[in-house]
């Protein structure tokens, strides 16, 4: 639901409770019922929201590597305490 259409919905909804509330009709069950209809818009904002700030991400930028010159190979292989090292 875009995000205009659920502003539109909520406000649709605050009108439809001040309706009830200034008539007299707004009873505590229409007060649970209204209760359980603005906890679910809330999600359903957020779930509104959650992917335009997920899905807009920063450029990314140029990434320069270091080039690395390639040592020549030892003419003895390392030894440490009397023992050729693995690695």
């Amino acid at each position: 639901m875009p995000i205009k259409a659920y502003w539109t919905v909520c406000g649709t909804f605050a009108i439809a409770n001040l309706v009830l509330f200034l008539t007299g009709n707004f009873t505590m069950m229409a007060a649970v019922v209204s209760g359980f209809i603005a906890f679910g818009l809330t999600f359903t904002g957020m779930m509104n929201v959650i992917p335009l700030m997920v899905s807009h991400p920063a450029e990314a930028k140029p990434v320069t590597h270091e080039t690395v010159a390639i040592q020549p190979m030892r003419e003895t292989p390392p030894q440490a305490f009397n023992v050729l090292k693995s690695a």
